[in-house]
């Protein structure tokens, strides 16, 4: 065989290992992937309470960790490349044990430039069915809430071109009343 022969045959197999290494990338289970990413912290008692997709290759998983009564909510940001998901950045916070819901802000824009922000935290109180966010500018939004398998709820909401620094949360009960409203 030709040097020829064997340089093209090389090359050709090499392209090919790199397609199909791509492509197991690509049909990797995304959410098994995240997690593995967030129980890398070593933070004790880890829960994965939700992921958030932003797009095919951004994320954002919630998740708690800690024993009560000292437990704690935080927020994994991440980005997926040709190797897999990878920690961006992330906060915690202790869960506040005085209020209604927890409430804490993270700045997104050097992690994901499309979106400014993300308010987050844990609702405490079982009567809590929504909570409302009122922007400076005058915009108001309903945070999404998700509950996890033994019954915990959370809150939070990602801001995409609007600022939500110095906004209003209103946590509210099934027929309208103000359980707990806190300025940013």
């Amino acid at each position: 065989m030709s040097k020829k022969w064997r340089i093209t045959g090389f090359c050709s197999l090499a392209v090919a290992l790199i397609i199909i290494y791509l492509l197991i990338q690509g049909f990797k289970d995304n959410t098994k992937e995240i997690e593995k990413v967030v129980f890398s912290l070593n933070q004790p008692m880890t829960k994965l309470v939700h992921i958030e997709t932003l797009n095919s290759n951004q994320a954002i998983a919630f998740y708690q960790w800690g024993i009560a009564p000292e437990d704690s909510f935080g927020i994994a940001s991440l980005k997926k490349d040709v190797l897999g998901w990878h920690l961006i950045s992330g906060s915690t916070m202790v869960s506040p044990k005085d209020y209604k819901i927890g409430l804490s802000y993270s700045d997104l824009r050097n992690e994901f430039p499309n979106y400014k922000g993300v308010l987050y935290g844990e609702i405490l109180d079982t009567q809590i069915v929504d909570i409302l966010v009122d922007t400076t500018s005058g915009k108001k939004y309903t945070a999404k809430i998700i509950v996890n398998n033994q019954g915990e709820k959370f809150w939070f909401l990602i801001a995409k071109g609007v600022e939500i620094t110095g906004a209003t949360v209103t946590a509210r009960s099934q027929d309208g009343k103000i359980l707990q409203q806190i300025q940013i």
